[in-house]
């Protein structure tokens, strides 16, 4: 089921949180954001618990992107899968960094928090 617009764009600021500088530079921050059993599974097959993609998250800066194609279903009261395309413009005039994410959130003590994210590089 399609969530509630007020619901999307809830999860559009949450997750352009998780990609911002001010976050990269706090573990608190980046904690707050995960739930304890966090899982990634990045490009080529890599995979993160949260104490793994805070520590290589940490102090880093992200780059600028932008979010296409966003979408929200919710799963069941508490959970929530978000769907989009992440582009990241380089400068140099290359083409850009296009990839493919999802993400799942579950809803605990009142708070969203990301459970599981996947992303792939996509053309």
């Amino acid at each position: 089921m399609t969530a509630k617009p007020d619901l999307a764009e809830h999860f559009r600021r949450l997750e352009a949180e998780l990609v911002s500088a001010d976050v990269w530079r706090s573990r608190e921050a980046l904690e707050a954001r995960m739930t304890p059993d966090f899982v990634e599974f990045a490009a080529a097959g890599r995979v993160y618990d949260r104490a793994a993609l805070v520590a290589a998250l940490l102090g880093k800066e992200p780059g600028a992107r932008r979010v296409e194609d966003f979408t929200v279903r919710e799963l069941a009261p508490t959970i929530a899968l978000v769907t989009y395309r992440s582009v990241i413009d380089r400068p140099s005039g290359d083409p850009p960094s296009i990839s493919l994410r999802s993400s799942i959130w579950r809803l605990e003590d009142g708070r969203w928090r990301m459970t599981f994210h996947h992303w792939t590089p996509a053309g």
